[in-house]
């Protein structure tokens, strides 16, 4: 018996690495967390790192006020419960035992949350206006917070970014809100760029993006610009995969809020965060080149910006930016400020990062052990890189050493993770292909490569996005009704 069960395994193994599509990747998790007990682990509540007790009770609660119709008590139990970490529903540890999702008990209670919210954007409440109760329920969709999607910097590697977006969207929770850096600006600013329909184009056919930024200048050329590659090249690439829109022009399209990361050349400036808030008559593609700009590859570039009358004009001509990833590759902060969100999913492809990231499950004591043995690792090698880069700073003289060394104290000393990171599998083959135009067949293995790493995280994303695009949802009803009855 246990010989046809080990045979199952691996079949079942082959099947998860073989996998075309989410559904066949579920399908194939779901037998080995069979085989290993974690659907057992699944369908048992208790577990130390939630509070199940707390969990059941507000469950039976919620369901009780909804059946019976008492919207407004309903309404206060949802306002002193929604919040982000409430009965640590947040722990990522929830989601380290089983492949194929978390215990039932969360998924349940998740969903009853998202019925009760919109059964109270669908319920007229007898003394309580419509402007009233859509004011409530926005003020409650805000104090919640937002979800965006942060894709890192990482050159050709960057192109696996295409392949998260791809399973998100196409698993019905790509997030309203992206921000990008570097190669994370191209691949953020093609894909707020374009509608739902339009993106659905792309990813059916990846062939009509252009993939030869990258073109090496003559000798002279470098010297004058001390850049190795045309920013031309690049930004007719760029002109070409996303357009020629302004971020409000984008925003205004697709209803996704794009945000580019871009880094001063000078000491008293500071890195911005450029967005249809902020540089709303920026040209997107400009500033993706902008963000793009890796000092020695790119010389710094000046952004564009299109002016009341239609004319392309600079935008602060007397500033010069580079690659959004020197000091900014996550802009966390600037994103919460600007679009009030507390919940950031990250693809990171950072050759500098990935390399040591996390990505094994806890299948065991011995798998918890390789874990944190790797995790210490990781901790002890980015230590070391900021305090070298740290003796770095204070030893460079003024000048362009000193320059060089703020770039790299500032690039050891970034947090480049979030609440939720999405990693490629790192092989040492790709290093040849860190600056290098990739081939259409290298495309399509990014592309399915950010996918395999994004479904092994897809349960954590729906679940964790689910209240937030249940309050969205909730939102749009409210407001179709009330143009219905106009």
């Amino acid at each position: 018996m246990s010989m046809f069960t080990s045979a199952k395994e691996r079949e079942a193994e082959d099947a998860l690495a073989r996998a075309a599509t989410y559904a066949e990747w579920l399908q194939a998790a779901e037998a080995l967390d069979r085989f290993s007990g974690a659907d057992e682990w699944r369908s048992e509540a208790g577990d130390p790192c939630y509070d199940a007790t707390l969990l059941r009770e507000e469950l039976q609660g919620l369901r009780r006020q909804r059946q019976q119709g008492q919207a407004l008590a309903l309404a206060e139990s949802l306002t002193a419960s929604l919040y982000r970490q409430h009965a640590d529903l947040g722990a990522k540890e929830l989601y380290t035992v089983a492949l194929a999702g978390t215990k039932h008990l969360v998924t349940e209670y998740l969903g009853e949350v998202e019925t009760c919210l919109l059964w109270l954007a669908a319920t007229p409440i007898p003394g309580l206006p419509h402007v009233e109760r859509r004011r409530r329920f926005a003020e409650a969709a805000h104090a919640f917070g937002r979800s965006a999607l942060m894709l890192s910097g990482g050159a050709t590697w960057g192109f696996h970014h295409l392949g998260v977006v791809k399973a998100l969207f196409e698993g019905g929770v790509l997030p309203k809100i992206l921000s990008g850096a570097s190669t994370g600006a191209m691949i953020a600013a093609g894909i707020c760029a374009r509608n739902d329909a339009e993106l659905a184009e792309l990813f059916a056919h990846p062939e009509q993006m252009r993939l030869d930024g990258l073109l090496p200048v003559g000798v002279r050329r470098a010297l004058e610009q001390r850049a190795w590659l045309d920013p031309e090249q690049l930004l007719a690439v760029l002109q070409h995969n996303v357009g020629g829109a302004t971020f409000a022009e984008a925003y205004a399209h697709s209803g996704r809020a794009l945000n580019i990361s871009v880094s001063p050349t000078r000491t008293r400036q500071k890195p911005r965060v450029l967005t249809h808030l902020t540089a709303p008559d920026v040209l997107v593609a400009r500033a993706a080149l902008a963000s793009s700009a890796l000092p020695g590859l790119f010389p710094p570039i000046v952004l564009e910006a299109r002016s009341p009358t239609g004319q392309v004009v600079p935008y602060v001509p007397s500033e010069r930016w580079v690659d959004g990833s020197l000091y900014e590759d996550l802009p966390k902060l600037r994103l919460a400020r600007l679009h009030n969100v507390n919940h950031f999913i990250v693809s990171q492809t950072n050759p500098h990062v990935v390399p040591f990231a996390r990505r094994t499950r806890r299948r065991g004591a011995a798998s918890g052990l390789a874990r944190g043995v790797a995790d210490a690792a990781g901790l002890a090698a980015r230590t070391q890189g900021v305090a070298a880069a740290e003796l770095a700073r204070r030893a460079a003289f003024r000048g362009p050493l000193q320059q060089l060394a703020d770039r790299a104290h500032a690039l050891a000393s970034q947090d480049y993770g979030g609440d939720i990171d999405i990693y490629p599998e790192f092989h040492p083959a790709l290093l040849r292909k860190i600056v290098a135009n990739p081939t259409p067949a290298d495309l399509a293995e990014f592309i399915r490569a950010g996918e395999r790493a994004t479904w092994a995280s897809l349960a954590m994303v729906r679940d964790q996005t689910r209240i937030g695009r249940a309050f969205d949802t909730g939102l749009a009803l409210m407001d179709a009704s009330v143009s219905a009855s106009r």
